[in-house]
């Protein structure tokens, strides 16, 4: 068990590297990430081809001179790929645009994957699968303004060899003797041959993907939690309110159960941005956030900064007495906080004003919170008013704390 959890979280790890390279784009740590994924295929295929060198007749499946040209083609680019591995290792710390680094190890690596396709035959090999492979892995890594050249020269020659074999100016599968596949049963080694890359490209590009859906995945969570969230306290903001505000209103109506709105506004907020400085000023607002994540119920109260200094709490399932209980514990306890700047301390209060939804007309009942809030105001600040926003008659007498 200890050994599968082990691997368990190697293989997050990875994910996470790989979602932090898409993400990022990073030149020299994607060039080193790609030039390992190249390296790493190209020593399967090195070895692969150098094990047709074993007997005679596997060493007659290609044109003569032609087994030991592309061995070295493969030996070269493979060395080459682990030198931009190292590259990118001694330039990891850095976060400068490397463009030319990355056409040098793109180029050289799709377009010589290319080349050695069309020696062995586009048509019935899965080589095709494998380049899919390096361009999907590829694109995920670097933009397509990146990637455009490497990409067009591949696809130029893969174009240029097909005229070729329309004019009959060059063999099919140039490097091979004969096809690999005729249509009859392919020898031993050809068959290993064709099933090692099936699954050289099959699996790694079904990794790819997967990491790439579950980078795709996070980021849109992480983009959703912007979208609705305030950056400075983490409480909702005033667009997830209203949205949430528009949900609890038709639940309210339906069910008849009670649920007030109850908006806070600090006190003088103004004097303590002017005196102590605005990075004061927001502490002041995140310790407030953190007072009324404290004091609401999760996955069920919502609490979000409403504007400026102005913070709003939806409470589904309470009655304006219960609402006022929860505003007097929120006030109570910023009466105790104490900040400090400049070697001095000093405190803050906020005025609250409290309304009952009725009907679910939540529109009527943050108008209601809001003319209370201002009658709080009004009264000396460091206080609430509180009433239920009745359909008929909003200007029943509020209940002033």
């Amino acid at each position: 068990m200890s050994c599968l959890a082990s691997l368990s979280r190697w293989w997050w790890r990875r994910i996470d590297t790989v979602e932090a390279h898409v993400a990022e784009r990073h030149h020299a740590a994607n060039v080193r990430v790609f030039a390992w994924a190249m390296g790493a295929l190209l020593a399967l295929l090195l070895l692969l081809q150098w094990a047709a060198g074993w007997r005679d007749d596997l060493g007659a499946l290609y044109r003569p001179g032609r087994w030991q040209a592309s061995l070295g083609a493969l030996a070269g680019l493979m060395v080459w790929m682990m030198a931009m591995v190292i590259w990118g290792r001694r330039l990891r710390p850095q976060r400068r645009v490397h463009p030319w680094a990355i056409q040098l190890a793109l180029v050289p690596a799709i377009v010589g994957l290319m080349a050695y396709g069309i020696g062995h035959g586009l048509h019935d090999t899965p080589v095709p699968m494998i380049i899919l492979d390096v361009f999907v892995f590829s694109r995920a890594l670097f933009t397509w303004r990146e990637v455009r050249w490497a990409w067009g020269l591949a696809a130029a020659l893969a174009l240029a060899s097909e005229v070729l074999l329309a004019t009959g100016a060059m063999p099919y599968a140039p490097l091979l003797s004969e096809p690999v596949y005729d249509g009859g049963e392919m020898l031993t080694w050809w068959a290993v041959w064709v099933r090692v890359l099936f699954v050289l490209a099959a699996i790694p590009l079904s990794l790819v993907l997967f990491c790439l859906a579950v980078a795709v995945q996070r980021r849109r969570a992480e983009l959703e939690t912007l979208v609705r969230t305030d950056a400075l306290t983490g409480l909702a903001n005033r667009r997830e309110f209203m949205t949430q505000l528009e949900r609890e209103s038709h639940r309210q109506a339906r069910s008849g159960r009670p649920m007030s709105v109850v908006l806070f506004d600090v006190d003088h907020f103004k004097q303590v941005n002017d005196r102590w400085g605005h990075p004061m000023g927001d502490q002041v607002l995140a310790r407030i956030g953190q007072l009324l994540k404290a004091h609401t119920r999760d996955q069920v109260d919502t609490a979000a900064r409403y504007g400026g200094e102005e913070f709003v709490l939806l409470l589904p399932d309470t009655g304006v007495n219960e609402a006022c209980l929860v505003a007097e514990k929120i006030a109570a306890r910023l009466r105790q906080e104490r900040f400090s700047a400049d070697g001095q301390g000093f405190g803050v209060t906020q005025s609250v004003g409290i309304a009952q939804v009725v009907e679910g007309d939540v529109h009527r009942a943050l108008r209601v919170a809001d003319r209370n809030l201002y009658q709080a105001k009004q009264a000396g600040r460091d206080r609430m008013v509180a009433s239920v926003a009745f359909p008929e008659d909003v200007n029943r007498p509020a209940l002033a704390v």
